[in-house]
């Protein structure tokens, strides 16, 4: 065989290898690591939620889902995502990611710690009294959920003291409300709003103080239509009966 034929044949070879082995070589060279298995994956979440690196679980147990979605580590996956935004202070996805597990899973036993945690995302992203109060009533309504959906679960002692606080800021906001009406001379309104405490919160600790104001209101609102000065003289003098 010449050196001619054998060269030909070398690069025959050598193109054969090319055309068929590309995958082989970029195995030889990649850095990716093999898909690991879900076990493995929900360990590396776990780990990764103790050490509180939550953005990275979150990765980890979203590769989880994506990867193995109908295996029996997904559905722990899909609450750990939840939880790992929630530790994050990441509320919103929090709760978003509850809701989605709630609604994909209506018969797991992790529905009422799903239902407590919505309405922690919400109590969590409460403002102070002056301000607008949403979140503290959103968190009310997932709580009063919870309550009336389960009502034996372990989460009701903590959805029960989380309410009370919730209620007591919106009775706090009423009271807010009521002062600065008092306080402007708006008698009307603020007895309209001493009256919606009295009737919505009476466990609010100012109650007593409240029911003073009111009188108090109605007393200046009656002062004020009496006749002032000169002219309320007149009126006494041309209503004496002579």
């Amino acid at each position: 065989m010449t050196t001619k034929a054998i060269g030909n044949g070398l690069l025959m070879l050598l193109l054969v290898f090319m055309l068929s082995g590309c995958s082989t070589i970029k195995g030889w060279f990649s850095s990716s690591k093999p898909n690991q298995p879900p076990d493995v994956l929900a360990k590396e979440g776990i780990k990764d939620l103790r050490k509180r690196n939550y953005l990275d679980a979150v990765s980890a147990f979203q590769k989880l889902k994506d990867r193995y979605p109908y295996s029996k580590e997904a559905i722990l996956a899909q609450l750990k995502v939840a939880d790992a935004y929630f530790y994050e202070k990441k509320f919103d996805e929090a709760q978003q990611a509850y809701r989605e597990f709630e609604k994909l899973h209506p018969t797991s036993p992790a529905v009422p710690y799903c239902i407590y945690r919505e309405g922690l995302c919400n109590y969590r992203q409460r403002s102070t009294i002056d301000r607008d109060q949403t979140y503290t009533r959103r968190a009310i309504a997932q709580f009063l959920r919870l309550k009336q959906k389960y009502p034996h679960s372990q989460f009701i002692p903590a959805a029960n003291r989380d309410l009370a606080r919730c209620r007591h800021d919106l009775a706090a906001k009423e009271f807010y409300v009521a002062e600065f009406y008092y306080r402007t001379e708006h008698y009307p309104a603020a007895i309209g709003r001493y009256q919606t405490l009295l009737e919505e919160y009476p466990e609010f600790p100012k109650d007593a103080l409240a029911k003073q104001r009111i009188e108090e209101c109605k007393t200046l609102i009656a002062d004020e239509s009496k006749p002032k000065g000169l002219w309320g003289k007149f009126t006494s003098i041309f209503d004496a009966k002579w």
